[in-house]
């Protein structure tokens, strides 16, 4: 029998062994934990790289976004209508907007100008004024046309290459602009990256449900007639139809400041809306990212959108409506609503003239200045004075804007708060020169006084103040270059105020008959409307109120010309050539009497910020004039008709003297003593 023997195995053996294999397992486990650590650590940083390259992208496309947001807000663009036009007000600073006078105009966004349509057409319907409805919404077309200028404009500006100005005159490149902000804003975390020149894209839209504008609603609010979800904290919305009165008010994308929105809500346009202007600019850019793990490369995409923004002009002083009675009261018109509803200012027909001046401020320079026709624009309405107040009421009422309250509006021309106060006192002396040239003074006995009666709108709550003072005839004020002027003769007969014998009187040394005349029961009424039409249209004021301390309560300009007569549609007889300061002829220019330039308010000579900014000048001035019978003194008017002339209130010796010289000639000129 075979034996086998156990082989004994020398102790720890097979424990050594396994403390190998278990070390040779921990080696391979932390070599293969290291390993993937470090592949982890090469994807994680990859990673990071990523969300640092798409960190470092979104900063720059959003810096891109809103560069371009900036300069897009101070492009201006020139519109026939409106002047200057821009995403943002500007006050009448900038170099490039100097008036051919050389002051400077403002800028106005087309935002306020659609929030102060709205605004005086919801006035004019508080009044039940259909007349005065369709002259606001014909203006609402021109605002439109304005838009549509400024938004091609607009579109232009965001191409690469494009150019565009500012109101300073100042190169906008809002293309470059965008691209340089990006490239500065650019990756930094990650270097092998590329941005290749004109990747960057640039689109206008809006946003979809709107915005909130810095235009806030009309006062008293309550009024304002704006739907829920169409304002927010007291501020219209954008890309959101406000109507009144069947008519459509949509407001661009424009806020207070220039702010990123969220490129989701970005749309190239709001469908649904009647119009609308594309102003939220929208950025796009790609990036060629390359690391190890990419060898070719991958693209980095991002987008952002950024909102405008409009700087509100404060207007200060937007101007004054004046009436002004130089020869005291009219019965029939005792406050400025009177002039919508008084059956004679408001009949059929053509009833005045509608013009403008042409080759300067008529009734200057001399021999150049022309009147001459202006199409009437407001077919079917009739061309009578109570439609041309209305025209003349609306360019008021813009020039205040936004922050014009609408219950001081109405209460201006209705309320007895408003009404024409009477002279005080109610008669006094007519003091005048017997003749041109002449250093003394005469009085003629007793006669109305007159006034003008002020209308402001205060800076601080948009409320309408009113203000009286006296008024002498000579204070004749100019119509300013393509502005508008009426007139109307003739327009309220058989006036309450009945007839008024002057005289009999005669003058040192003439005695050779006695002077008589007749204040007459007749009115003829003047408008100069100012702040018609605004810009370069409007001559070389640009629509701006004319200097006047009567408003203002500043200095009188300089005298800088003298006269000339121009054509007119509407023919209201012969002026006459008078030469005698008693009477005028019967214009209110009395462009024909000789009188110095010192009896004119004109407008202010210089550069720079234009005097009216800060202080109101005259925007719409209506002016009554009683006619005056001229009796014998026709002789010397030129014409049966005339109106009151110089009526000073100097001391003045009494008009009745002693004999002296005589009018030989019998060309109604007074010879010798010492009125020469």
């Amino acid at each position: 029998m075979k034996s086998f023997s156990r082989v004994r195995r020398k102790p720890g053996c097979s424990n050594m062994r396994a403390r190998l294999q278990r070390g040779n397992m921990l080696v391979f486990i932390t070599a293969s934990t290291i390993g993937l650590l470090a592949i982890l650590g090469f994807f994680g940083l990859g990673f990071v790289r990523l969300l640092g390259s798409n960190t470092e992208q979104r900063t720059a496309i959003e810096a891109a976004a809103l560069a371009a947001a900036r300069d897009l807000s101070q492009i201006a663009v020139e519109t026939p209508d409106y002047g200057l036009v821009s995403l943002s007000d500007a006050a009448p600073v900038g170099s490039a907007t100097a008036a051919g006078d050389n002051f400077y105009t403002p800028v106005r966004s087309i935002n306020g100008l659609i929030g102060t349509l709205r605004l005086d057409l919801i006035i004019a319907d508080r009044l039940g004024d259909n007349n005065l409805k369709a002259i606001i919404k014909k203006d609402l077309a021109k605002a439109l046309n304005a838009q549509t200028l400024l938004g091609a404009e607009l579109q232009k500006a965001i191409q690469p290459g494009y150019v565009s100005k500012d109101k300073d005159g100042n190169v906008i490149e809002v293309y470059k602009s965008a691209e340089a902000a990006y490239k500065q804003n650019g990756i930094r975390m990650t270097h092998s990256s590329v941005y290749t020149d004109g990747n960057l894209k640039l689109t206008l839209g809006a946003i979809n449900g709107g915005s909130v504008t810095n235009i806030g609603l009309p006062t008293p609010i309550n009024w304002a007639a704006v739907p829920a979800g169409a304002s927010q904290n007291d501020k219209y919305m954008s890309y959101i139809n406000i109507p009144y009165d069947n008519t459509d008010f949509v407001f661009a994308g424009v806020g207070d400041s220039i702010k990123l929105v969220n490129h989701q809500n970005w749309v190239p346009s709001v469908a649904g809306l009647p119009y609308q202007l594309a102003t939220v600019v929208r950025a796009e850019a790609d990036q060629s990212m390359k690391d190890s793990f990419n060898a070719n490369g991958y693209t980095v995409k991002a987008a952002a959108c950024a909102q405008p923004a409009n700087v509100v002009d404060p207007k200060p002083a937007p101007g004054a409506l004046t009436f002004s009675f130089p020869d005291g009261l009219c019965p029939e018109i005792t406050k400025p609503g009177d002039m919508l509803t008084n059956p004679d200012l408001n009949k059929p027909g053509v009833g005045c003239s509608y013009q403008y001046s042409d080759r300067g401020d008529f009734p200057f320079p001399m021999g150049v200045a022309l009147l001459l026709d202006r199409t009437w624009e407001f077919d079917p309405l009739d061309q009578n004075m109570g439609n041309v107040f209305r025209k003349a009421l609306f360019d008021w009422w813009r020039r205040a804007g936004t922050k014009l309250d609408m219950a001081s509006a109405v209460a201006m021309l209705n309320d007895n708060a408003f009404k024409f106060q009477q002279p005080s006192p109610l008669m006094i002396d007519w003091k005048t020169h017997a003749k041109l040239g002449s250093s003394q003074l005469y009085v003629l006995g007793q006669i109305p006084n007159g006034n003008i009666h002020v209308y402001r709108v205060r800076p601080q709550d948009g409320v309408i103040s009113y203000q009286v003072k006296q008024l002498e005839p000579v204070e004749y004020l100019v119509s300013g270059q393509n502005q508008m002027f009426s007139e109307s003769i003739d327009a309220i007969k058989k006036s309450a105020i009945g007839k008024m014998q002057l005289g009999p009187f005669n003058f040192v040394p003439d005695l050779k008959e006695l002077n008589r005349m007749t204040l007459e029961d007749t009115w003829d009424i003047y408008l100069r409307d100012q702040v018609y039409q605004p810009g370069k249209t409007g001559g070389s004021h640009s629509g701006e109120p004319l200097d006047n301390d009567d408003t203002a309560w500043s200095p009188l300009p300089g005298d800088i010309g003298s006269y000339s007569f121009g054509a007119k549609s509407y023919v209201a007889g012969p002026k006459g050539s008078g030469k005698t300061p008693i009477l005028s002829n019967q214009s209110d220019f009395a462009e024909t009497s000789g009188f110095p330039a010192s009896y004119y308010k004109q407008y202010a000579v210089g550069s720079g910020q234009r005097p009216t900014y800060l202080t109101n000048g005259t925007a719409v001035d209506i002016r009554f004039r009683r006619q005056v019978e001229a009796g014998s003194l026709h002789k010397i008017l030129g014409d049966k008709t005339g109106y009151v002339g110089e009526k000073f209130t100097n001391p003045a010796l009494p008009a009745i003297a002693p004999a002296g010289g005589t009018d030989s000639d019998g060309d109604g000129d007074i010879d010798g003593g010492d009125d020469d």
